[in-house]
């Protein structure tokens, strides 16, 4: 880095040469709002047959410090048939806004790709597939991009203060279930964790804290106290007792949130 910009050496035509790079260094810190923020070393990167220059930026980000029962949070569910479905509540139940990330097209490639991935070593006996897997990854990784993008944008717009979700472990099938190999396909490549993980880097850059409760029961119940709600055979929609249907995922979404408050006033 020189006092004119940046300035790269190459070897060219027999001989090690400066080069200057055209950086938009203004442009991008604006977009990304970090135009304060203090600049560390600069780290040249190869990926390919290409070369970048990737900037480090830091700052000391201090987090709230409001009592539980006094914060407006942003309720997540993660799903298998939609990545996210979330509401912004405030702690007296009030529901502001409805989050729905389905990403119905970006999961038929991803399951067409593994297909395929699947096909290809019987036809090249020890074939490593590294376009696949290349494809696959990349796929994913957009799809938690994606996810977390539309999540933080929410909760951006209503100045959320903490971002729930539920503790999401391993999960195992049992053998014997109508249906398990394809539930546990799924499960396989399930992105819970990469989306938790990437929520939490872009909340705690914003200021926002992350909290997580129990997932049992939350999909079991009806969010207004009812009792045991009957899923549809799609697990889409769910009925309470009192004959309302409702949206499944939505309805677990009300339940982390009030689950949330909940422990907040009884500690």
């Amino acid at each position: 880095q020189t006092a004119q910009g940046y300035e790269l050496k190459v070897y060219k035509n027999n001989d090690w040469v400066w080069e200057k790079v055209t950086v938009r260094t203004k442009t991008d810190l604006t977009r990304r709002g970090i135009t304060d923020w203090k600049q560390c070393n600069t780290k040249l990167i190869k990926r390919g047959r290409k070369y970048f220059l990737a900037f480090a930026y830091e700052k000391d980000v201090k987090l709230h410090k409001l009592k539980e029962d006094k914060t407006r949070i942003l309720s997540i569910d993660l799903g298998l048939t939609n990545s996210a479905v979330g509401c912004v509540m405030e702690s007296d139940g009030t529901v502001l806004d409805r989050l729905l990330v389905k990403q119905a097209k970006e999961k038929d490639h991803l399951f067409h790709l593994v297909n395929q991935l699947k096909k290809a070593p019987r036809q090249t006996i020890g074939a490593a597939c590294p376009r696949y897997w290349n494809a696959i990854k990349g796929l994913q990784k957009q799809m938690t991009n994606d996810t977390a993008h539309q999540i933080i944008e929410l909760a951006k717009t209503y100045n959320v203060n903490t971002i729930v979700f539920e503790y999401l472990g391993k999960m195992r099938v049992a053998k014997g279930l109508y249906g398990a190999k394809r539930l546990r396909f799924k499960l396989h490549y399930w992105l819970k964790t990469a989306i938790q993980n990437k929520v939490e880097e872009m909340a705690h850059y914003l200021g926002m804290r992350i909290s997580r409760v129990l997932a049992r029961g939350t999909s079991m119940y009806a969010y207004d106290g009812t009792g045991e709600v009957v899923r549809s055979d799609r697990k889409d929609l769910c009925k309470f007792p009192g004959g309302k249907q409702y949206h499944a995922d939505l309805n677990a979404s009300y339940n982390i949130g009030a689950r949330f408050y909940i422990r907040a006033i009884i500690k």
